[in-house]
């Protein structure tokens, strides 16, 4: 039996949920066009804020019981701008990393870049 309390706390989770993806899939969209100032301003328009979305849902009092699907969905958002990162520097990779050890990585770190560096081994080159 669930409460009101987890239920607006799931379709809140949800709905960042689908607006950390529409923002990706405009970010994919537009892309080509997109002329970042700094790698880190691309980490912080969509993989620092799905980190920081699983994080609190994970370790911010009540557990949020993330369903397969969202979980699936987390992953590919986190990836998906990865893979944006990853073209900021001319760099083309097939991200498929867990948002388990980016979370994990960013609470050792403190450093959203620093987590993209490990994960993808594509050092700052700024």
């Amino acid at each position: 039996m669930s409460n009101s309390s987890t239920d607006e706390r799931l379709n809140d989770f949800s709905e960042k949920i689908e607006i950390l993806g529409k923002e990706l899939q405009k970010e994919i969209e537009e892309c080509q066009n997109r002329d970042w100032d700094s790698a880190l301003e691309c980490l912080m328009m969509g993989f620092g804020p799905i980190v920081a979305m699983y994080l609190e849902a994970r370790i911010k009092g009540k557990l949020i019981p993330i369903t397969q699907n969202q979980f699936e969905k987390i992953e590919l958002i986190m990836n998906g701008w990865l893979e944006i990162y990853a073209r900021y520097y001319g760099e083309e990779i097939e991200a498929n990393f867990s948002v388990r050890d980016a979370a994990l990585l960013f609470l050792e770190t403190h450093d959203i870049q620093d987590v993209a560096e490990i994960l993808t081994k594509i050092p700052n080159k700024n």
